[in-house]
């Protein structure tokens, strides 16, 4: 919806003796006859602008029709924008109990094996309900990964994982390991047969 008042560059208030005296002013700066070529259409589609706002604020009626319209657009604008900070706001509580139960999860499978079962069953439980403080009426939360898992099924497989990590270092080591032994080898074979050639000239 156009803001008549904002085209004509007069407040919502002002009287019709202030609208017609601004609308004169505005024809006559953009009258077409003072433009050439596009310059001369841009000047036609101004003055086409300002005469549609025109009849409708010089209007008793009409304006306070569209008064009303107005501020019906504006209460639903917003309550638009009302509801986006809502959301927002909650999209940031969900992300930063989001992160937070990452990083205490991290730490009870790889860094503290020690991590008590009562830490353990907060963490569950944050995790299951992160709208306790409010937003209930927003989608579940994705399932929990470890849910359902005990204290030492986490132990565990940190010791798993662990274990795979360092079988994956060692599987790397002996493929440089073996690399390097071949190298060695076709070295010593080069070294060999220049030698060998070396004493077959003299």
């Amino acid at each position: 919806m156009k803001d008549y008042y904002e085209i004509l560059e007069v407040s919502r208030n002002a009287s019709k003796d202030t609208i017609n005296k601004i609308f004169k002013i505005h024809m006559k700066a953009c009258h077409p006859d003072l433009f050439q070529g596009e310059e001369k259409q841009k000047a036609e589609e101004k003055s086409k602008e300002y005469t549609e706002a025109y009849n409708v604020l010089s209007d008793d009626n009409e304006r306070a029709k569209y008064d009303e319209q107005l501020k019906a657009e504006e209460l639903q604008n917003n309550s638009k924008l009302q509801t986006i900070i809502e959301e927002n706001e909650y999209l940031k509580q969900v992300i930063a109990k989001k992160d937070d139960l990452i990083k205490r999860l991290s730490n009870i499978v790889y860094d503290e094996p020690e991590y008590s079962e009562h830490s353990y069953s907060n963490v569950k439980n944050q995790y299951s309900n992160p709208y306790q403080n409010g937003f209930n009426n927003f989608d579940p939360p994705k399932k929990n990964p470890y849910e359902g898992m005990s204290l030492e099924e986490l132990q565990k497989l940190k010791k798993e994982e662990t274990k795979q990590y360092y079988k994956n270092i060692f599987k790397d080591v002996g493929i440089k390991l073996i690399i390097l032994i071949l190298l060695v080898i076709v070295l010593l074979i080069s070294i060999y047969t220049s030698f060998k050639d070396l004493a077959q000239m003299f």
